[in-house]
């Protein structure tokens, strides 16, 4: 799992769960070749270590029947998450929504409250 500033997760993993765009879904190893878009959703692995679970904002997933590879804008692992930081950011994109002036505007803000909503839900159920 990579994003633009880092490789995010690295290692072996039996099972995949993450919601695309058009629903929820998971693979296991030796899956039949795939390449879907990723929603702002969790993503689930079944490592040999146990499961992880990471906050993933959007991207792309490779599967090629050996190797799964996902690709994000950005992601984190759920322990990693700071909660105070999530709703502060949740409040500041709430207000920006509120602001907008326009669509780019109100894309952008949408987008950073689904991510930190998000952030918030997962950092809160740990």
């Amino acid at each position: 799992m990579v994003s633009p500033e880092k490789t995010v997760w690295e290692g072996k993993a039996s099972l995949a769960t993450f919601r695309t765009l058009e629903g929820s879904m998971g693979v296991l190893d030796k899956r039949a070749p795939l390449v879907v878009s990723l929603d702002v959703a969790p993503l689930k692995l079944q490592s040999e270590n146990g499961p992880i679970e990471f906050a993933v904002h959007g991207g792309i997933l490779k599967m090629d029947g050996e190797l799964l590879i996902v690709i994000t804008d950005a992601a984190e692992r759920v322990e990693d998450i700071d909660i105070y930081r999530a709703e502060a950011a949740r409040k500041r994109a709430m207000d920006r929504l509120e602001k907008a002036r326009n669509d780019r505007e109100r894309i952008k803000a949408k987008f950073s409250l689904q991510k930190n909503l998000l952030r918030e839900r997962l950092g809160k159920e740990r």
